[in-house]
Formats: structure tokens, C-alpha cells, sequence
């Protein structure tokens, strides 16, 4: 058959297209203008073909052909010659009411001839009802391009060719202008009814068809003019909007359709330029209403809108059916999310700036009968929702039982089950929302921001005085404690638990500070925020709602969350008072910085911190045989640790921080001798002078030269004592060496010592090591003064071996 044979497509159409490719390519390739008419309806047939398959989806089906074909259109005469093309077809296939396309059914002439031509009528109904929609999504219904008018539209979107939107717009525009200024035909008025009928006949079939190319064409020409602008949502915030504003502001329209609009008022031809107008302005963006050209293109049509009134028709008045085509399309328009409310609210001042009169002159169309019921539902389809409803409920009263809205007598009944009981704070909330349903929306935006706000502040309120007084209270206890005790009569998380077992009762006042805030501060804000003319009941109402909420969001937050919060603001005042209670922060406090004499030659911190955590990764993760370190390489880097830290040119406290957590942790691996030294396997340990060696240094490092506190703990951390039970044998001189330095050199207290020992009993350890344990933590409180012998596992699990047994 070929792809002429396509429905839809009319010879002439072709006929005119070759008649543009032969004249028009001579300078161009005119195999290329053949070419990208072929794939044009080769794209359209494949169209009609599958379009209505499940799962068939246009851009995956046919984008990449339609971007190849619009590639080959490289001349801008081929652009021209083909946006003709489209736009013809586009008339062709979409002038008819539905969009559908092709020819009538019941205008086949072989159906004609099976049927009869009376049965003509009914053939169309029955067609209308298998090829219509049933539904244009209610009475108000969102812009779309049903039937053929999907196909090009998907069309435009997948080409993203901007030399084709741009001859695509140019076109539209140029024709919209043709039809717009159209003479049409005004039949002379007959005294004879009959004959004044049958001669409007005509006329009105004329107005029909180019009413409706009007508005298929402003469709397309809104569709691609805004396309670039449209999104989902307006700008998110205000200043995003006004650079939005002041930039669109000078770009001038695709169509100067408000100078067309005030040539259609005048010349009474409101009827025929309004429609269109509004499908053109349908497809418009969130900023198209705010900009000052379009606005004072809505300014009017509401102004028109308001001018109109559906009464008896009198001489010189607006035809009946005219008035209505226009209240319908202006009504629909009005109710599209892209239009602003604010608009409906403007002065009266605002709405003078074009005079609008309903009483028409006699030779302009709107004093011309020339929409009919047929022209009105076929532009307002949604009209026929109406229509269904109160037709289904006519045969639903009529007592017919073919009717799908059947009448239903409710009657009261019980026994239906228990009836969830009505609290009170359920009845308030019921209320606020019928309060709100009577007013307008920036009420309850205003007042639930107000909430929101009161409720936070509120929060804020409560930690800044009362868990500030909670936590002064705190500080008071912990120095009576420290002062009656001394600093090692009790261990810290203790002290954390008496406070907190007497401060955070106090946190049930919370909930009275914060309904007293509440109840203080959301009037005024209220007040603030809503417009001075706001009714007096209206503003006691919003305030009452105000206060309510945000006590409950303020409640809520505190009821959950307050002890949490005095037990965590407690507890750092704590530990800020026991750092400042240490023995050596009167002596640290003294020394911030280098001496006059130091030439600033000490290594960077970023560079000694890279130097140990290398060292850390070589001793805990994987690594070759060959790999390890010397003990000149540890000595090395624990005396540069030491100039850094006596040099304080780049140091600063969170570095200090993390070389004493760094400094611990080599401790940790130098105690279970986890490190790996050079040297043949035999000697791939270090000694243990040598390790004593190093030991030393850090305590040394520890004592004078951090000025932060080292976490000391880690070093009795499950994690870190763990490291021991990897080992064969487990040798526990070092540990116990190390922890009598640290209490000989005031590091740690013993107490301290022995809380972090009886804490490793909670770990899950194997039996042994559970029992060696238990030993070390027999054995400590009486460690000598000189352990000079090694213990190995053995003597500890066996203590009646060794001088250790003996003195203990």
C-alpha cells in the first residue's frame, strides 16, 4: 500500500509537499526533502499502528528516528518546508472534535448503502461512545492533547531540535493571525424563521471550523512557546523568583496576544478571539501570570469574565450561547494550578485599564448566534460532566432500575459495633479543621508557620533556662563532692549517676515552662502575621489554634526528649569539671607555646600523625613477611613527636588530640608486642629493654609535653587488652610495668585503674584468658616496686610459682 495510503493523510497534502520539494531544494538535496518525508509518515503510521499496544512507549519506539530525520534538516528552507508540512498535518488530523482523526463511519458510502442514510445519526453516536473517552477528568480537568494531537506533541519532545520549535512557532503564530482577522460571513436578518435558519446553517459551520483550528493551533503555539519554563512547581524560594521575573520581563512574546485580544474587544469579536486565547494561555508556567504583559492579559479577561451575565437576552446584548462558550472557557482557565489565587482579589483600580462592554455593536460576531450546543461541548467537554451527573441523577429519582445512581434512604441503626470514643482533643481538632475550611488558605498556612515556630522557640527556651540552671546546679554538686571527697573518692560515672538521679526529676517542669511560653507568645505572633482587618472572632480563633498547636509540638518534643537532654548537658559539665580538676592543669595552663629560642625546625603534625598511623596499619593490617620497623625508627619518631609537641607553631588543640589518641594506641601495640620489627624471623620481636625504652618515652611525653588530655583509658579497652589474648604465650610484664608507671607519675589513679580492669570481666573472653585476668587483677593492688622478672601465662594462672606469689 505504501505510506501514502496512510488514514488521515490527504492526496492534496502530498501534492502540495512535492510541489515545495521540487521548487523549493533546488539549492539543497533533494533527496534529503524526499527522505525526511518518508520517515515522517513512516513515523506516523508506526504510530497509529501501535500507540494503543500496553507497554508501547513513543520515545523508546520512535525517538531516535524522529532526532535522525530533524538531524538531515540542516537548511533552513527545509526547516520552513517542513514545519509547513506538520502544521498542515497537524489541522488535518486534529480539526475534529475528539482529535481522533480520519474519516466519519457512518460517512463510508459502503456503510451507507449497508445501513441506509437514516440510521446515519445514530451510527455517529454509537461511535462517539466506543471512541470517546468516558471521563475528561471533572468538571474542571488539566490541559491535555488527546487522540492524534499526543502524537505531536510526543513529536516536538523528542526532536529538541530548537531551529524546528523556533519555524514551528513562527508558522503557528503567522497562521493564528490569518484566521484571528478572518472576514466571515454575517448573513443579512429574514423575517422568515425558516429561511434565517437555513442560512446560518453555513455561516456557522465556517465559524465552527475555524474557532476550532484557532484554538489547536494556540495549543501548540502555548505548548512550545512555554516549553522551556515549565516545571512541576513554582521557584522554591522568593529571590529565585524575582531573578526569574526580571529576567523574563525582557523577552518579548512568541505572539503579541494581548494586542490581539484589545482588536478583538473592539471589533466585538470576543467570541472568536477569547477561546483561543485562553487555550494558548492554558499551557503557561508558574511565572507567565506574574509577569506584567501577561497579567494585564488576565487582568482583562477577568474583568470580562465579571462583565458577563447570563439573564435574558435583550436587543443589542451578547447572544445567549456566546456568553456561555466564554464563561465556560474563562472558568476553566481560571481554575488551572498555574494561576495565581491573588489574582482574583485585584482593586478595582487594577481592572479599569481596558474598558470591556458586553452590549455589542450589529455588525460584530458576538451579536451573531454563531455557537450552537454541538460547538459548545465540543470546546468545553467538561461540560458534559455536568451533564452526566444530572442525568444520572434524574434516572436515578425516576425510579427506573436501569439508573446507576440508585436514591438511598439512610436510616439510624445500632449494634453495628463499639464506636471509637470522641476525646476532646479529637473534637478540638475537628473543629479547627471546619474553621479552617471556611477561611482562606494563607490563614492556615500563617497559623500552623506560627505553630511550627513557637514550638521550636519554645524548645530553645526551656534548654537556655531551665537545663541551663539544671546544669550550674550540677556543677555546684560535683565541686561540693570533689571538695568533700577529693578527686579520687568516687569514680566519674557514678558522680554522673547520683546528679542525674537528682536533677532530672526537675525536667517535669518543662512541660509547665512550655505551656506557659506557648500560651504567652502565640497571640502576638498571631497578630503580627494576620492583616489588620482580620475579624475579631477570626483573629481569636486562629490564636486559640495557635496556642494548642504548638503546646502540642512543644510537649511532645519535651516529653520525649528533656531527661535525654539534662542527662547529656550533665554530663559534659562533668567531664569539663574533672579536666579541670587534674593535677597537672594548673602547670599545663602555663605553657601555650613555644620557647623565644625555638627556631621553629620541629616536624608538621599532619606529617608525624601520617608517620604513626602508618607505623598502626603496619602492626594491625595485612602486610608481607619482610615488613616491619626498627626500634631506631620508633625511638626516631617518638623524639620528633616530642619537638612537635615542645614546638607549637603549627600545632593546634584538635592535632594535639589526635597524636595523644595516636600515641595510646602505639602503646597498646607495644605492651602486646604486636609490632613488627626487621630483621631475621628469629628477631622479628622487640626486645624488652628496648620496649621498656620506648614505654618510657611516652610516659615521659604524656607527663610534660600534651597540654590536652590523653585518653590513658584506651589503653585497658577491651579492644586493646584483646591484643593479648592473640598472643602465644601471653607475657603480662609489660602491662603491669606500664600501668605502675602511670600511677607513680600521677597519670592515673589507682582506683581509676582498677575500675577499667574490673570492666574487662563484662567482655566475652575463652576460659584462660578469663583466668589470667583474674590474676592480673589479684596481682596489681600489690605490684612491687621493681617487677624485675618476666611473667609469662603460666605463673599467672599458677601463682604458686615465682617470687610474685610470695609477696602478694
Amino acid at each position: 500500500m505504501g505510506l501514502w495510503g496512510s488514514p488521515g493523510l490527504s492526496s492534496e497534502l502530498w501534492k502540495a509537499f512535492l510541489r515545495m520539494s521540487q521548487v523549493s531544494c533546488a539549492s539543497v538535496d533533494r533527496h534529503s526533502c524526499v527522505s525526511v518525508r518518508d520517515v515522517f509518515y513512516e513515523v506516523l503510521r508506526e504510530w497509529e499502528d501501535r500507540h494503543e499496544e500496553p507497554g508501547w512507549d513513543f520515545e523508546k519506539g520512535l525517538g531516535s528516528r524522529i532526532r535522525a530525520m530533524m538531524s538531515q534538516l540542516s537548511a533552513a528552507c527545509s526547516h520552513s518546508h517542513f514545519v509547513r508540512l506538520f502544521q498542515k498535518q497537524l489541522l488535518q488530523m486534529c480539526q475534529s472534535p475528539g482529535g481522533a482523526g480520519g474519516t466519519v463511519l457512518g460517512e463510508t458510502p459502503d456503510v451507507l448503502n449497508m445501513l441506509g442514510a437514516d440510521k446515519l445519526g445514530r451510527l455517529r453516536r454509537l461511535q462517539e461512545r466506543l471512541v470517546a473517552p468516558q471521563s475528561s477528568g471533572g468538571p474542571c480537568p488539566p490541559p491535555t492533547f488527546p487522540g492524534c494531537q499526543g502524537f505531536f506533541r510526543d513529536f516536538i519532545l523528542s526532536a529538541s531540535s530548537f531551529q524546528f520549535n523556533q519555524h514551528l512557532m513562527d508558522s503557528l503564530s503567522l497562521k493564528i493571525r490569518e484566521l484571528n482577522s478572518l472576514a466571515l460571513p454575517q448573513p443579512e436578518p429574514s423575517d422568515e424563521d425558516g429561511e434565517s435558519d437555513v442560512d446560518w446553517q453555513g455561516e456557522r459551520r465556517q465559524f465552527a471550523v475555524v474557532l476550532l483550528s484557532l484554538r489547536l493551533l494556540a495549543k501548540f503555539l502555548g505548548f512550545v512557546a512555554f516549553l522551556p519554563y515549565r516545571g512541576p512547581e513554582p521557584p522554591p524560594t522568593r529571590e529565585l523568583q524575582d531573578s526569574i521575573l526580571a529576567l523574563r520581563s525582557q523577552v518579548p512574546p512568541a505572539l503579541d496576544v494581548r494586542a490581539l485580544l484589545q482588536q478583538g474587544l473592539r471589533a466585538r469579536r470576543a467570541v472568536l478571539t477569547v477561546p483561543w486565547l485562553v487555550e494558548f494561555l492554558s499551557l503557561a508556567d508558574h511565572i507567565v501570570p506574574m509577569l506584567d504583559y501577561y497579567r494585564s492579559i488576565f487582568t482583562l479577561l477577568l474583568h470580562l469574565h465579571r462583565s458577563l451575565v447570563l439573564s435574558k437576552e435583550s436587543e443589542g446584548e451578547m447572544c445567549f450561547l456566546n456568553k456561555l462558550l466564554l464563561l465556560a472557557v474563562l472558568g476553566w482557565l481560571f481554575q488551572i494550578p498555574t494561576v495565581p489565587e491573588d489574582l482574583f482579589f485585584l482593586g478595582d483600580g487594577q481592572l479599569d485599564a481596558f474598558e470591556v462592554n458586553t452590549v455589542v455593536s450589529e455588525h460584530g460576531l458576538d451579536s451573531m448566534p454563531v455557537v450552537d450546543q454541538h460547538l459548545l461541548y465540543t470546546c468545553c467537554p467538561y461540560i458534559g460532566e455536568l451533564r452526566k451527573l444530572l442525568a444520572s441523577w434524574v434516572s436515578g429519582s425516576s425510579g427506573r432500575s436501569g439508573g446507576f445512581v440508585r436514591k438511598i434512604t439512610p436510616t439510624t441503626t445500632t449494634g453495628l459495633g463499639a464506636q471509637p470514643p470522641r476525646t476532646t482533643q479529637g473534637l478540638q481538632a475537628q473543629l479547627a479543621q471546619a474553621f479552617f475550611h471556611n477561611q482562606p488558605p494563607s490563614l492556615r498556612r500563617t497559623v500552623e508557620f506560627v505553630a511550627e515556630r513557637i514550638g521550636s522557640n519554645c524548645v530553645k527556651h526551656i534548654k537556655a533556662t531551665l537545663v541551663a540552671d539544671l546544669v550550674r546546679q550540677a556543677e555546684s554538686l560535683l565541686q561540693e563532692q570533689l571538695v568533700t571527697q577529693g578527686r579520687e573518692g568516687g569514680d566519674p560515672a557514678q558522680l554522673l549517676e547520683i546528679l542525674c538521679s537528682q536533677l532530672c526529676p526537675h525536667g517535669a517542669q518543662a512541660l509547665t515552662l512550655g505551656r506557659e511560653f506557648c500560651q504567652k507568645k502565640s497571640p502576638g505572633a498571631v497578630q503580627a502575621l494576620l492583616p489588620e482587618e482580620t475579624p475579631a472572632a477570626v483573629l481569636s480563633s486562629a490564636e486559640n489554634i495557635a496556642v494548642g498547636l504548638a503546646t502540642e509540638k512543644a510537649c511532645a518534643w519535651l516529653s520525649a526528649n528533656i531527661t535525654a537532654l539534662i542527662r547529656r548537658e550533665v554530663k559534659a559539665a562533668v567531664s569539663r569539671t574533672l579536666r579541670a580538676q587534674g593535677p597537672e592543669s594548673a602547670t599545663r595552663g602555663e605553657r601555650r607555646g613555644c620557647s623565644r629560642a625555638c627556631e621553629h625546625h620541629a616536624p608538621l603534625p599532619s606529617h608525624l600523625i601520617s608517620e604513626i598511623k602508618d607505623v598502626l596499619s603496619l602492626a594491625v593490617g595485612p602486610r608481607d613477611p619482610e615488613e616491619g620497623v626498627s626500634p631506631e625508627h620508633l625511638e626516631r619518631l617518638l623524639g620528633q613527636l616530642g619537638e612537635t609537641l615542645q614546638c607549637r607553631q603549627f600545632l593546634c588543640p584538635p592535632a594535639e588530640q589526635h597524636l595523644a589518641k595516636c600515641s595510646v594506641e602505639l602503646a597498646s601495640l607495644l605492651v602486646a608486642d604486636q609490632i613488627p620489627v626487621l630483621g631475621p624471623p628469629a628477631q622479628h620481636r622487640l626486645e624488652r629493654g628496648q620496649a621498656r625504652r620506648l614505654l618510657l618515652m611516652l610516659l615521659s611525653l604524656w607527663k610534660d609535653d600534651f597540654q590536652v588530655p590523653v585518653p590513658l583509658q584506651l589503653l585497658l579497652s577491651p579492644r586493646n587488652v584483646g591484643l593479648l589474648a592473640d598472643t602465644r604465650p601471653r607475657e603480662w610484664d609489660l602491662l603491669l610495668f606500664l600501668l605502675r608507671e602511670l600511677v607513680e607519675k600521677g597519670l592515673m589513679g589507682r582506683m581509676e585503674i582498677e575500675a577499667c580492669l574490673g570492666g574487662l570481666h563484662e567482655a566475652q573472653w575463652p576460659g584462660d584468658f578469663v583466668e589470667e585476668l583474674a590474676t592480673l587483677f589479684n596481682l596489681f593492688p600489690a605490684e612491687p616496686q621493681v617487677p624485675e622478672p618476666q611473667l609469662r601465662a603460666c605463673e599467672l594462672v599458677q601463682p604458686n610459682r615465682g617470687t610474685l606469689l610470695a609477696q602478694s
